[in-house]
């Protein structure tokens, strides 16, 4: 199959999962309980002023119609506006975005310092107590919910020691060291969950490297362990970490959403659980809708970058592709 054959393939299954994705994300969040006209004019409205509401609103006509309406405005960047104050849902996840990226890049980036040094620890030492001690620190980081080692960290660094703040944001412009330290707890507490999860995925796949002729020539020849695994295993290993971190982005976007009501950050978690609570369902679909996208572009940027890793890894997979054709 041609490389042109292969990106055409990637593009069809992205719009194909797009489509899925906002026909399930419409259909969930009109499943929702409640009615916006009855938020917007309260409990006293009287049953005309609410279906003349509801006219307005465009939410008296057939959901067929809504649904190609809102999916026809995503197709040109228009998330729609939200029936609360009749701001575009773009203009209203600009400020919030900035807070999510913050914490989603410094928490992905601590769990990268965390599991590769680790996973590699527990590759090397596997039948001895580091091994068994990093394996067995990843299980327990594994059970514990992310609300739960949040809290705990607030308790030990902020209430106990007080040493940082428990909650709030400063935005960076306004003061880096108070943003910094706003963003170390929530950072930490979303690092070290994803950290447990990829320290297993690190350690399998080198586990895999230290199987290899390449490993044993390489200790053959009188190098350290670590030298031959750094300088042979960590190019290897990276398909695999790069195929699990593309896989995990959906949960730490998830998780980063339940940091942030822990901490009281200003991100796309408060703002979408505030639009749920209100009934606004376009800045609920348009959050979601948004989340979904950047999931599935990284995705797919993902799958392109095994050619730039290891162009003969990208041979591989596309001659597999074409004999499972």
């Amino acid at each position: 199959m041609s490389l042109a054959l292969r990106v055409g393939r990637r593009l069809g299954v992205f719009a194909v999962s797009l489509l899925g994705a906002s026909l399930l994300i419409f259909v969930m969040t009109h499943a929702l309980p409640g009615d916006v006209a009855q938020v917007l004019l309260g409990t006293d409205a009287t049953p005309e002023a609410l279906a003349e509401l509801r006219a307005q609103l465009g939410l008296d006509r057939p959901l067929v119609l809504q649904y190609l309406s809102w999916l026809g405005g995503i197709l040109v960047g228009d998330f729609g506006h939200s029936h609360l104050n009749g701001q575009p849902v773009l203009a209203l996840l600009a400020p919030r975005l900035a807070v999510t990226l913050w914490l989603v890049l410094f928490g992905l980036i601590g769990s990268l310092l965390i599991a590769l040094p680790a996973g590699m620890v527990a590759a090397l030492k596997r039948r001895s107590w580091p091994g068994f001690t990093i394996s067995a620190a990843a299980q327990i980081g594994m059970a514990i919910p992310v609300f739960w080692g949040g809290i705990l960290l607030v308790f030990f660094f902020s209430v106990w020691l007080r040493w940082l703040p428990a909650n709030g944001y400063v935005p960076l412009a306004k003061n880096p060291g108070q943003w910094a330290a706003h963003l170390v707890l929530p950072a930490v507490t979303l690092a070290g969950v994803q950290a447990a999860v990829l320290i297993r995925y690190v350690r399998s796949a080198f586990l895999e490297v230290l199987d290899e002729d390449y490993y044993r020539t390489a200790r053959s020849i009188g190098w350290t362990p670590m030298r031959a695994l750094l300088r042979h295993g960590v190019r290897n290993a990276a398909i695999s970490l790069v195929t699990v971190l593309g896989l995990q982005l959906s949960s730490v976007l998830v998780g980063a959403i339940v940091v942030e009501s822990v901490f009281t950050l200003p991100g796309l978690g408060s703002m979408l659980l505030t639009a749920v609570g209100q009934r606004d369902l376009v800045v609920v679909q348009g959050t979601v809708m948004f989340l979904v996208l950047a999931v599935l572009v990284i995705s797919a940027l993902v799958d392109f970058s095994y050619l730039l890793i290891d162009p003969r890894q990208g041979l591989r997979r596309t001659s597999a592709d074409a004999g499972r054709a």
